[in-house]
């Protein structure tokens, strides 16, 4: 992928247009959104990779709306000024911890790290528009609908593959959990699982085979102990 959305969610506009120029910087392949509070960057419906989201935004709290922004990130990091709420920040999704505090040149640093591990792309597949690169962690799900093979990094980014089975996706992204004979799922963006089905942060459905059922439960509680 050439470009993907990323977001600053914060209502200094000093501290929007430096982590807007840190940012641009780092991920020079992004487009960056700023909205000043939690509440406008939900009205917006829109999804995105990653969300560098303040904890103390007006007279919201960040942490708190952190469960409700997931559903619409692949990522969240915390940019703050409060130090002390760190241990209360650790949760799923959350890619990193920067504080306000830092020079440019650590905040630049911190972002690195973060693009480094969840962004910088190591892979290529081939897709009805083109050959696209990206990072496993960021393929959501892959799905067989028809004759037609999915990757879905999210809601709004999903492409049709060319000449893939769903066991040839299987064998070259072995970190996502078959569910059934036409889908592979990574379970890091798994909201909630019950025996019948799975709610995808970003409020996608997909329903377990009776013979996967069993196992993706245990695959899915490994992850989160």
């Amino acid at each position: 992928m050439k470009q993907y959305p990323i977001c600053i969610i914060d209502d200094s506009e000093e501290d929007q247009k430096r982590l807007l120029n840190i940012a641009g910087k780092v991920f020079p392949e992004a487009v960056c959104s700023v909205f000043s509070s939690c509440s406008e960057f939900l009205a917006s419906s829109s999804y995105y990779l990653l969300v560098l989201l303040d904890i103390q935004v007006a007279e919201e709290d960040g942490i708190r709306c952190s469960q409700e922004i997931s559903m619409h990130a692949s990522f969240i990091a915390y940019v703050t000024s409060f130090n002390e709420r760190v241990m209360d920040a650790f949760a799923p999704k959350v890619a990193g911890f920067l504080t306000k505090s830092m020079t440019d040149e650590e905040l630049s640093a911190g972002l690195q790290k973060i693009r480094n591990r969840y962004f910088v792309p190591s892979m290529q597949i081939r897709t009805r528009t083109g050959v696209i690169s990206f990072h496993p962690s960021m393929v959501q799900y892959i799905s067989k609908r028809g004759r037609t093979i999915y990757i879905s990094f999210g809601k709004e980014m999903e492409y049709q593959l060319v000449a893939e089975t769903i066991q040839h996706c299987q064998e070259i992204l072995p970190d996502l959990c078959r569910i059934n004979q036409s889908e592979l799922v990574n379970l890091d963006y798994v909201r909630s699982i019950t025996p019948e089905e799975l709610e995808l942060y970003d409020g996608t459905r997909l329903f377990p085979s009776r013979r996967e059922r069993r196992h993706v439960q245990e695959v899915f509680l490994r992850r989160i102990q």
